[in-house]
């Protein structure tokens, strides 16, 4: 992973960060956080080799987006140009039944234990999750060198 940064508040507490995230089989992540960004973007955005899926926290009515949008290489052509073509598709909608996110964590939390089941996300996913944190802060102080996440 590779992070860079820079603080413009409050000194050495960086406000705006871009992290790049690699993954085993050739998938990436990028990050962009900024506590000072006047655009509050929740978004996540998946790219597949057909499709593609878009959820904006943001947006209550429309949280999630499908795109049939993608890439077909065609294999009959005469120029690099014409090897490709861009596909785009219908865009699909789905209804999302809106909750209250704490309440919906809180009885996920109080089900666990009730059924004394595993929950969605646990200590090792946290552990995780504080490993990015560290590797991000490493590479920021390293000038944005790839560090390792252990």
């Amino acid at each position: 992973m590779t992070a860079v940064g820079q603080y413009y508040l409050q000194q050495k507490i960086e406000d705006v960060v871009f992290l790049t995230l690699h993954f085993k089989g050739k998938t990436m992540a990028h990050i962009h956080v900024s506590w000072l960004d006047p655009h509050k973007i929740r978004k996540l955005t998946v790219v597949g080799s057909k499709k593609m899926a878009v959820f904006d926290d943001t947006q209550a009515a429309e949280m999630i987006r499908l795109y049939d949008k993608g890439v077909d290489q065609v294999f009959d052509y005469e120029t690099y140009g014409e090897a490709l073509s861009l596909r785009m598709g219908d865009v699909l909608i789905p209804r999302v039944k809106m909750s209250e996110p704490l309440r919906i964590e809180c009885q996920h939390f109080l089900d666990c234990i009730a059924k004394r089941i595993p929950p969605r996300s646990d200590g090792q996913d946290g552990l995780r999750v504080v490993r990015v944190l560290e590797a991000a802060q490493q590479s920021m102080q390293q000038g944005g060198a790839p560090v390792e996440i252990s």
